[in-house]
């Protein structure tokens, strides 16, 4: 009998080929977007969290013009010791440093990018990483280096390698003399560990703060009140702090510093991947209310089936085990499908998202939750839908389904517009600055010939300026700025306050274009002038700024220009304080600033080419050099690298949505022009035309796309209202947005009815009375 129940499902789902079809291909794809996003977020919530005593685990962060939204976890080192001695609450304490970009490492012919660790025998201890092979000499030697097991099969082929060399970016050669187990799924990933001397050198040093610190408190420690605490131990005064590192300091949990908004090197906005996943749960939901409406439609139309079935002795069970049946059927071909999808989008969503593990095993897990929820929500209230008999309402659900799914593609339509005009504003908008046909070389090690190498590169044909000695805008390379203790106008109680600063600012602003709103130039040779932009002002409460003092400890600037803003951070984050002065002031001071960097503006469309000929000269004439030449303009689009991909993987559910309404659309007309065929022939025999006919059903969805506008719509303003808060820089929500949606889903629609009613319209209504 089951085997019966199988073959008669199976050609029920036949029967209806092209609705099976899209409910199986919608909840495929919304199957497949739902798992990837929570694999995802499962992925993004769980970095370190494995450590024992992750819970209890703190990265410290505090406020700095350097950091991202106003915070840094750069701390001098002799605050991890004074934390260890000095509070009881912090079980363990280390300090470490650890590049921030990925450098090459060489050996045998082969080369491996890591992550380069200093660190010392507290960041080993707290992270249980142990020494499968040789010594801790690399901690207190400058010509050893430990390797981790995974990089040296990455360069070696083995794990044997002790007293191998290995060359870094420097060309400089260290002797391997340890391998290290591999510390996976952490902020804290390396690939070697070398450079003791650095470490050393710097760690009674309370000037450099360029070490991250984390710290273990103790069992049932409130971190919170320990917060409170440091803050406290700031008024002390302790005379081993003289730069008061502890004040404003924050806790993050090192469990959720991945996905915070403080770690710069996210590859994707945590908050868009519940997005993403929030959009996949949708298109199932949309795909299972288009089954569910259509299943219950043929179900009235088999309603004599069914009658037959139980006169025959089919009980009510066997009839709701068929029914069955034909529903598991559509939801296990849809996860085996979905299955695949996952297979095929596996690649790019690994390179995307850096996700590894069990990719299979929580998919099925995700999978069999969709299957109990939707069997066990959805299936019984089909069934007693199903049994109701003709009453006003009987269309009911086959309406809502319609307006809940044209309201779902109107909404994410309607979101990705926005998310797509703000972009393009971002790209497009003047932020201040000129970004388009520039590009930067940073001249890493060693630093000779720099004078010639930009004399090289002023000869290209490609090139229209090229200047040397500068600090760039983005990346931002300055490092460095300036604390104001007191102002004219400063009212009581308030805070000092740190601004970044460019020097050598007249070639500065006119290289990058800055736009000078009021008074001068700061002159090469000037002292004691400044100029600010508007935050800056801002910052220091002054509507007329030219004319007014600055003071530090030793030295008063007048204020004699005020410079636009310029967007040169993440445009989510705020533009920071700056201060534009003279190279010749800053050397006077005593700063060593270095040789800057190469900055160059060539002709439009010649980046291609301006990249060749660098790469052709450094190889040929300069092959010792290491340098990096970056182009301004994709660094700044490195900003909206989360965006661009979030539009991508909604255009496509998006399609997915509008895909499964159209065809549900097309669907049930297509079954009510079958149940409705005689009302149909009774009004063309009463006079109806086509034309009245067709706008019959017009006004019927006509009226459902509506009610789906006035849903969404208001819903759709108010995220994306949010949403564009969040930047500095807002386009502006047009109206034509919501005509130009609004219009092309009712072209869809009518696309949909036209030609399916027009086919109905047109049969003979004799033919269609003597038949019923």
């Amino acid at each position: 009998m089951i085997q019966h129940y199988f073959k008669i499902a199976f050609r029920n789902i036949l029967k209806y080929k092209t609705q099976s079809i899209i409910s199986i291909l919608g909840l495929a794809v919304g199957f497949t977007c739902f798992a990837l996003a929570n694999l995802w977020i499962h992925y993004e919530m769980t970095y370190d969290a494995y450590h024992e005593g992750a819970d209890r685990m703190y990265i410290l962060c505090k406020e700095s013009v350097f950091g991202v939204n106003g915070y840094s976890t750069s701390i001098p080192y002799p605050a991890s010791t004074v934390l260890k001695n000095d509070f009881p609450e912090v079980e363990a304490a280390c300090a470490y440093t650890r590049w921030g970009q990925k450098t090459d490492v060489k050996a045998d012919g082969s080369t491996a990018e890591v992550y380069e660790m200093q660190a010392d025998s507290c960041f080993m201890n707290m992270f249980n990483i142990s020494i499968l092979s040789g010594s801790m000499d690399f901690i207190y030697s400058d010509d050893k280096i430990a390797l981790t097991e995974d990089i040296a099969i990455r360069l070696f082929g083995s794990t044997d390698v002790l007293g191998k060399e290995v060359k870094n970016y420097n060309d400089d050669t260290k002797t391997v003399c340890a391998i290290l187990s591999n510390l996976n799924h952490s902020n804290l990933t390396f690939g070697c560990w070398g450079q003791g001397e650095y470490f050393r050198r710097w760690q009674n040093d309370w000037n450099n703060g360029s070490f991250e610190i984390i710290i273990k408190l103790r069992k049932g420690t409130d971190p919170m009140a320990f917060q409170k605490k440091l803050a406290a131990h700031e008024i002390k005064a302790d005379p081993r702090d003289p730069h008061r590192v502890f004040e404003s300091i924050r806790l993050i949990p090192l469990d959720e510093y991945h996905y915070s908004s403080i770690n710069r090197n996210k590859s994707f906005q945590f908050y868009y991947l519940i997005l993403f996943s929030v959009a996949g749960a949708l298109v199932i939901l949309c795909s299972l209310f288009n089954y569910i409406s259509l299943f219950i439609t043929r179900m009235r139309i088999r309603s004599r089936e069914i009658e037959l079935r139980k006169v025959c002795g089919s009980s009510i069970g066997g009839v709701f085990i068929l029914l069955f049946i034909e529903y598991l059927y559509i939801i296990l071909l849809s996860g085996v499908l979905g299955m695949a999808l996952v297979e095929m989008a596996l690649p790019a969503f690994k390179k995307m998202s850096g996700v590894s593990g069990n990719i299979y095993g929580e998919s099925l897990l995700y999978f069999v939750g969709i299957l109990l929820l939707s069997l066990l929500l959805l299936v019984p209230f089909a069934i007693r839908r199903s049994h109701i008999r003709n009453t006003g309402n009987k269309y009911m659900l086959r309406k809502v389904s319609i307006a809940f799914q044209l309201a779902i593609g109107l909404l994410v339509t309607f979101c990705i517009i926005v998310m797509m005009k703000q972009i393009y504003f971002l790209t497009n908008t003047d932020l201040g600055w000129e970004r388009k046909g520039i590009a930067t070389i940073n001249l890493l090690y060693p630093d000779k010939d720099f004078e010639s190498i930009a004399d090289k590169i002023k000869q290209f044909s490609c090139t229209k300026e090229v200047i040397s000695g500068h600090c760039c805008l983005l990346p931002k390379t300055s490092g460095f700025s300036q604390t104001f203790d007191n102002w004219d106008g400063k009212e009581d109680g308030t805070k000092s306050i740190d601004m970044l600063c460019l020097w050598n600012c007249e070639r500065t602003v006119s290289f990058y274009n800055l736009k000078l709103l009021e008074g001068e130039m700061v002159k090469p040779t000037e002292t004691g002038k400044i100029m600010i932009n508007e935050s800056a002002a801002k910052a220091l409460g002054m509507n007329d700024p030219v004319g007014k003092k600055l003071y530090q400890k030793n030295r008063a600037w007048t204020i004699i220009g005020i410079i636009k803003d310029f967007h040169i951070t993440a445009p989510t984050e705020p533009v920071q304080p700056y201060t534009l002065v003279a190279e010749d002031i800053l050397k006077g001071m005593g700063f060593s600033l270095g040789k800057g960097q190469i900055l160059i503006k060539f002709h439009d469309g010649k980046w291609k080419e301006l990249k060749q000929q660098i790469d052709s000269i450094f190889s040929q004439e300069y092959p010792e050099v290491r340098y990096r030449l970056f182009n301004t303009e994709e660094e700044y689009a490195g900003y909206l690298k989360s965006e661009n991909a979030l539009i991508k993987l909604l255009s496509f559910v998006t399609t997915v949505c509008i895909i499964i309404a159209a065809f549900g659309i097309f669907s049930l007309i297509t079954l009510s022009c079958e149940q409705r065929r005689k009302e149909i022939a009774i009004r063309k025999v009463n006079g109806a035309t086509i034309r009245n006919i067709l706008i019959m059903f017009v006004k019927e969805y006509m009226l459902l796309l509506v009610i789906a506008g006035v849903i969404s719509f208001p819903v759709g303003y108010v995220l994306m209202k949010r949403w564009l808060e969040n930047y500095v820089e807002q386009t502006v929500i047009s109206a034509w947005i919501y005509f130009a949606i609004f219009g092309g889903i009712m072209i869809v629609i009518f696309a949909c009815i036209g030609w399916r009613v027009w086919q109905a319209a047109r049969q003979n209504p004799a033919e269609v009375i003597k038949s019923e």
